[in-house]
């Protein structure tokens, strides 16, 4: 999915680190399409802002998904949305992906697109298996495709209700709240204070690095960059984990730590083989 020629009712523009997003977006469009409407998945990294602003213009509902950084957009979705043109009253729906909860995860690109013009109509959550595995951080993940299949087959349900209801007209914003919004911020306002001091925390273990460039080619924001055919970083990680995750022989390391391979490999996506480059150009 995300051929650019042609039309459909519904299109929907997605940023994702490293799959799971990429999985509800492309599970949207297949409950849109058994509902008979028309639907197409886009990651925003493919597309440039006339093709986007092209694709809005073709379609009758936009929708928006990106997986959730500390109750906040990903810095590539915030980006996208901001350089959008103004539309005028174009429906729209939001998602976020996200482990736990996030509170107002989805309200907080509501809140963006209705300054550009949209009319937000429909909100939600997708609760999807953890993808953080950087070392220091102990939180429970897994690779096996036995234990996600219930979470992919939870997910999958909570996006045919969700199909239903856009389909249907009827207004359902999850997380477009008063309570959830102060819950949220107990998340936001703190990662955003110290989400500076996160950007430089990618590294290289050079010794286990094979130059292969695929942190190079991966990164959303250019992260990485050769020097005299050294690999370095520019201290502008999004967290987003893609190459962390990715990195074929784990040679990405988090504030100097190389992957503990006790706890398992990286996260490689929420379905078997997942391959990133379909998240880029």
């Amino acid at each position: 999915m995300g051929n650019k020629s042609g039309s459909a009712e519904i299109v929907i523009f997605y940023f994702s680190g490293t799959g799971n997003t990429w999985w509800v977006s492309n599970e949207m469009v297949r409950q849109f399409e058994k509902l008979g409407r028309p639907a197409r998945a886009f990651s925003i990294e493919t597309l440039s802002v006339n093709e986007a602003t092209e694709l809005i213009q073709d379609s009758d509902i936009v929708g928006f998904g990106y997986p959730i950084h500390g109750s906040d957009l990903p810095v590539p979705m915030k980006t996208f949305i901001e350089e959008l043109p103004v539309v005028s009253g174009k429906k729209a729906f939001v998602f976020c992906t996200q482990w736990l909860w996030s509170g107002d995860g989805a309200a907080v690109a509501g809140t963006l697109l209705h300054d550009k013009g949209f009319n937000v109509q429909w909100g939600e959550h997708f609760l999807m298996p953890n993808n953080v595995t950087v070392s220091i951080i102990s939180l429970p993940y897994t690779n096996d495709p036995d234990r996600l299949t219930g979470v992919l087959g939870r997910a999958a349900k909570r996006a045919a209700l969700f199909a239903r209801e856009i389909d249907a007209g009827r207004v359902s914003l999850r997380g477009f709240n008063q309570v959830s919004f102060y819950l949220g911020s107990l998340q936001r306002v703190p990662f955003r204070r110290v989400f500076h001091r996160f950007q430089n925390d990618i590294g290289i273990d050079y010794d286990n690095c094979i130059d292969c460039g695929e942190c190079v080619r991966l990164c959303p924001v250019d992260n990485f960059y050769y020097e005299e055919k050294v690999i370095k970083t520019r201290g502008n990680c999004i967290i987003c984990l893609r190459c962390y995750n990715f990195c074929p022989v784990a040679a990405i390391t988090h504030m100097g730590r190389p992957h503990l391979h006790g706890r398992g490999e990286p996260y490689k996506g929420p379905v078997k083989d997942f391959d990133p480059s379909v998240l880029i150009k």
